[in-house]
């Protein structure tokens, strides 16, 4: 064969070396397009798919605003990605207080995702201020609250979850809590001060603007009632710092002296921060695990006659804190009912393995009931 036939034949296997190459990217160019878009719809799929099996749950939203610093809702909303319970004007002004009974509207008809988002836009009626936010909620977190429930103590039943409380402090302070027979904390927030004038405002909250309305609700006895305003004129406003003072927590548990208490008789407490519950005697729930300090506390049980019995009290903030703070908030207590049926005696005592401290509460009672 003459050179240059093999100079020919050479440069031709070359061609084709390259013809094979690039053919050969390309077809792995392909293969990574294909790969990658099985991998986009396996995702889709996967999500898809999740979405269609998430759980859902009958549930509404409601409102709580301080009794010193009451709100008025411009707008907001508890969202999931299906829904979004809405708030408004219509809820009127918000203050019955801290941890008192919240103000709803209801659920839907149907159970639905829970919220992954919180949005509220509020007036601040002693402060002056509108405030504004815009909140990520940690879904599962809701989610494991909601399935964990509580047992009613007169059906033993589990009793289940129903609404997600939000409420609204001075400073732009949110909490946010579920509420049942047990009432829970999830998460607290904080909003940022925001502008809205009679221009900018929605059509629904243009009344908020005229001047008749606020003389008529704005006025200081009519807002707050002629007892508290004149209370809070002598002592003034709380400091808005107190709602997050509230959710401070101690390892403490109930006990009781000079009664016999059994297996399902019951306690209740109420705490400044608005948790709540009603444990029995022998729950998981009464136990050391750290519990906010409590407002409102009772014992009810059945004597060795079945005759049911209750004694119950109350706490001023300011007095039982003092007696919490006798106490690390690791150390171990014992929230002590000394109880005396025949002298008619309820005492109430914070004790450790080193010191019990009497605490003094108002509204006791100490009664046989009928159930």
């Amino acid at each position: 064969m003459s050179e240059i036939n093999i100079a020919k034949n050479s440069q031709t296997d070359l061609q084709a070396e390259k013809r094979w190459q690039k053919l050969s990217k390309r077809h792995v160019s392909i293969d990574k397009a294909f790969l990658l878009l099985f991998m986009l719809l396996s995702v889709v799929s996967s999500c898809q798919e999740s979405k269609m099996n998430e759980k859902k749950y009958m549930w509404g939203g409601a409102l709580v605003a301080p009794k010193e610093y009451p709100v008025e809702i411009y707008n907001g909303a508890l969202v999931s990605g299906e829904y979004a319970y809405r708030f408004g004007p219509i809820y009127g002004i918000i203050q019955q207080g801290w941890s008192e009974q919240s103000k709803g509207m209801g659920e839907p008809s149907v159970p639905i995702e829970l919220p992954d988002e919180l949005q509220m836009t509020w007036y601040s009626i002693q402060e002056k201020k509108f405030y504004t936010g815009n909140w990520k909620l940690d879904k599962q977190q809701i989610a494991d609250v909601w399935e964990e429930g509580a047992v009613d103590v007169r059906t033993l039943k589990k009793d289940e979850f129903s609404t997600l409380i939000v409420g609204l402090a001075p400073e732009g302070k949110l909490a946010l809590w579920a509420e049942g027979q047990r009432q829970v904390l999830l998460a607290t927030f904080q909003a940022h001060d925001t502008t809205i004038s009679k221009e900018t405002a929605r059509e629904d909250f243009e009344y908020f603007f005229r001047q008749d309305y606020r003389d008529a609700i704005y006025e200081p006895k009519e807002l707050y009632g002629a007892e508290l305003y004149a209370e809070l004129q002598q002592r003034g406003w709380p400091k808005p710092q107190l709602y997050l003072d509230y959710n401070k927590k101690y390892a403490w548990k109930f006990a009781v002296e000079g009664i016999d208490i059994g297996p399902k008789d019951y306690f209740f407490y109420q705490c400044f921060n608005a948790e709540r519950d009603l444990p029995f005697n022998t729950d998981s729930a009464n136990t050391n695990l750290p519990k906010p300090i409590p407002e409102h506390t009772y014992v009810k049980w059945t004597d060795d006659k079945q005759q049911h019995w209750v004694a119950d009290l109350r706490f001023k903030y300011d007095v039982i804190k003092k007696a919490f703070e006798q106490f690390e908030p690791t150390e171990k207590i014992d929230f002590l009912f000394q109880i005396d049926i025949d002298a008619n005696v309820l005492n109430t005592y914070l004790r450790s393995s080193s010191k019990q401290v009497k605490i003094v509460g108002y509204d006791l009672t100490l009664v046989r009931v009928d159930n």
